[in-house]
């Protein structure tokens, strides 16, 4: 079971990329979550990858869940829950607020009968990462978030705060108030979207508000990911030694956010 600690959760795509996350959690002594997105998990072995995050992680001295990270299609949120994951994301975000409310408690239903975590988003994070585009702003509404929270059982909440998936282009104008109103209706864990490009200053911020206990990173994993392949340009004849840098850069990254907690 999940503990009640804060997490920064990572989106990874590979096995080597997982294994860089865990090692860099294992560096300070921190249970960590590694995400994949619909097109990733469709992409691996599913069980086999389930086993080897696990099985890792524990002889690392430490505890790594999984996440299916922005799912719409029932089909593969409840092959997951079959496959090892521990949180499954039901992203009804894009339907209209009953339709939300009804898909993800049909994935809360089925979840948690296997023992598997639900999350769900009020509103639609704007932006373009892996399978997430949206193109406009769609910031929850109080309405929303209290409607949703009302009628589901939701083990997570997310909603659109201002938050953006990808590259910030310009300084978010991030709405501080909602995540305060919806930590302040809810005893359920609160989730940060679009952690990726976001200053200390601002994570620090949102982790200091009560309930905030899970904030996503992807963009920034993906572009330690490409600085460690143009540092490893140069030892291409060595695979090894290429595969090492790359993997230290993606420790450094993920090591320096979890720090933060």
């Amino acid at each position: 079971m999940l503990n009640t600690d804060q997490h920064f959760a990572f989106n990874i795509w590979d096995f080597e990329s997982a294994r860089a996350v865990i090692d860099a959690a294992a560096s300070i002594q921190r249970d960590v979550i590694l995400q994949t997105s619909t097109g990733i998990y469709k992409a691996l072995p599913t069980r086999t990858f389930s086993d080897f995050v696990k099985l890792y992680a524990a002889n690392q001295g430490i505890h790594a869940w999984l996440n299916l990270d922005h799912c719409k299609e029932k089909e593969t949120i409840f092959h997951a829950v079959n496959s090892g994951w521990d949180i499954v994301m039901a992203d009804g975000s894009s339907l209209p607020i009953l339709q939300n409310i009804d898909f993800t408690n049909e994935v809360i239903s089925y979840a948690h009968s296997h023992g598997v975590l639900v999350e769900a988003e009020v509103g639609q994070v704007k932006g373009i990462e892996d399978d997430v585009i949206v193109r406009q702003d769609a910031i929850a509404s109080r309405e929303d978030i209290a409607e949703f929270l009302h009628r589901s059982d939701v083990d997570f909440i997310a909603v659109a705060f201002g938050n953006a998936h990808g590259e910030y282009k310009v300084e978010p104008n991030l709405h501080y108030d909602l995540v305060e109103y919806t930590t302040s209706i809810t005893d359920k864990p609160f989730v940060v979207h679009g952690g990726s490009g976001l200053s200390d200053e601002i994570l620090t911020k949102l982790i200091s508000i009560p309930r905030v206990k899970k904030i996503n990173i992807s963009t920034d994993l993906k572009m330690a990911y490409k600085r460690g392949i143009e540092k490893a340009s140069s030892s291409w004849s060595q695979p090894l030694n290429a595969s090492n840098i790359i993997h230290d850069e993606i420790v450094s990254v993920s090591a320096a956010k979890m720090k933060l907690l």
